[in-house]
């Protein structure tokens, strides 16, 4: 496997990191590695902002035509803001 080496990453995003790393039990690198390789799989998958916004909340168990919907409704200019109140 080849190496690569990142410069010039801020603090903070280094931190994240980390506590990202921390959290899933993997090294900084393995991290880096996961998080680039979800980030290239997402953007050669060819999938709809529906199908990544399913895949993202599968526990909410959204239908296709919801999901289609909330994807579509991004792009209406007149929508009313969301409410979130009870």
């Amino acid at each position: 496997m080849g190496d690569l080496l990142i410069r010039d990453v801020p603090d903070a995003m280094k931190r994240q990191l980390q506590e990202s790393a921390q959290r899933n039990g993997r090294s900084l690198s393995e991290e880096a590695i996961e998080i680039i390789r979800r980030q290239i799989a997402v953007r050669h998958s060819g999938a709809s902002a529906g199908q990544r916004l399913r895949s993202l909340m599968s526990d909410e168990r959204f239908t296709d035509e919801e999901v289609e919907s909330i994807a579509a409704s991004r792009h209406e200019r007149d929508r009313e803001p969301p409410r979130f109140d009870p």
